[in-house]
């Protein structure tokens, strides 16, 4: 009995830290955006956090995932702005896809931008201060 209850409890509170991190790393990427937008300083110990989530959520993602997969992902991530092509090749570098693979990475992005557009998945909609097409998740 006490077994089963003590279980049943780590089980919840397993769930919870998974739910604080996911809500703390999901917030931490917010915060970090708008300190750039707003030109802030973050300060350290928060910045060294948000490092540590990122890295912990980022570990193996983009090492054996296909272009496609990997822009979705990279539109999963919370944004605040909408993304240029160039930010989303640099979104994928951060997130340590292997872009190296391309002889000349931009075409591959954009057509995979056009096809995600396509099929709905993301929207265009004008780049901030006039820098051209951007996107944004459709969902």
């Amino acid at each position: 009995m006490l077994i089963k209850y003590a279980r049943e409890r780590l089980l919840e509170l397993l769930q919870q830290e998974s739910d604080v991190k996911g809500q703390v790393s999901h917030w931490g990427s917010i915060v970090e955006q708008l300190a750039k937008l707003s030109g802030e300083e973050l300060e350290p110990e928060i910045v060294s956090r948000i490092k540590q989530l990122s890295q912990e959520n980022e570990a193996g993602v983009g090492t054996e995932m296909g272009l496609t997969e990997a822009i979705r992902w990279v539109f999963r991530q919370p944004l605040i702005l909408p993304l240029t092509p160039t930010q989303v090749r640099d979104r994928l570098a951060e997130m340590g896809y292997d872009l190296e693979k391309y002889a000349h990475v931009m075409p591959p992005i954009h057509n995979t931008l056009k096809r995600m557009k396509e099929a709905g998945e993301i929207k265009e909609v004008e780049g901030l201060g006039g820098m051209g097409r951007a996107f944004v998740s459709a969902k």
